[in-house]
């Protein structure tokens, strides 16, 4: 697996998520890339939507803000 194309879902669902996108419409993101065999892709959402629900929004937009550094 491709971890960058990983870390590059990761970030940009994360940034789906600080602004307001409902978890469900990245899990069916996840079900489209599933069908597609996009397996780097799947990864990164699914490990955004599983960290998310331990972080406040301001440790998510610290987190993206971190990767642009």
């Amino acid at each position: 697996m491709n971890k960058d194309i990983i870390e590059e879902f990761y970030l940009l669902a994360l940034i789906d998520i600080s602004n307001g996108k409902d978890i469900s419409e990245l899990e069916e993101a996840i079900d489209l890339y599933q069908e597609a065999e996009e397996y780097e892709a799947c990864a990164g959402i699914l490990k955004a939507i599983h960290e998310s629900g331990y972080m406040t929004i301001k440790e998510i937009i610290n987190i993206i803000n971190e990767d642009d550094k």
